[in-house]
């Protein structure tokens, strides 16, 4: 099972912020769609990581950068490229790994 690591806002906008490609993942722990995905998260971020940084977001814990985002379902994954959120997969449905994984690929072309 992936375990998120922990983070402040002022952290996540720190690292958002920063040049290039950023992607965050946005859950909750009680969140019953986060938990079915969860167990595949690890093999989405080491994909991931080979072309972009990764960041962890709490639903509940970084209430404030889910609200400045217009974040409001998850799981979310979130693609920031030098700062700007630029696109999103989850809206509070329920994800498939490879729903991710063709996202994020096409967001590489």
């Amino acid at each position: 099972m992936y375990h998120e690591e922990k983070h402040t806002d002022e952290e996540i906008q720190s690292f958002i912020d920063q040049p290039g490609r950023q992607l965050m993942f946005l859950s909750a722990d009680w969140c019953g769609d986060c938990k079915v995905i969860k167990p595949f998260v690890q093999n989405i971020k080491d994909e991931v990581t080979k072309s972009a940084g990764w960041i962890d977001a709490n639903r509940d814990d970084n209430l404030e950068v889910a609200k400045k985002y217009g974040l409001r379902g998850i799981p979310s994954f979130v693609l920031f490229i030098d700062g700007e959120k630029v696109d999103q997969i989850g809206h509070g449905e329920r994800l498939a790994p490879k729903q991710v994984e063709d996202w994020y690929a096409n967001t590489l072309k």
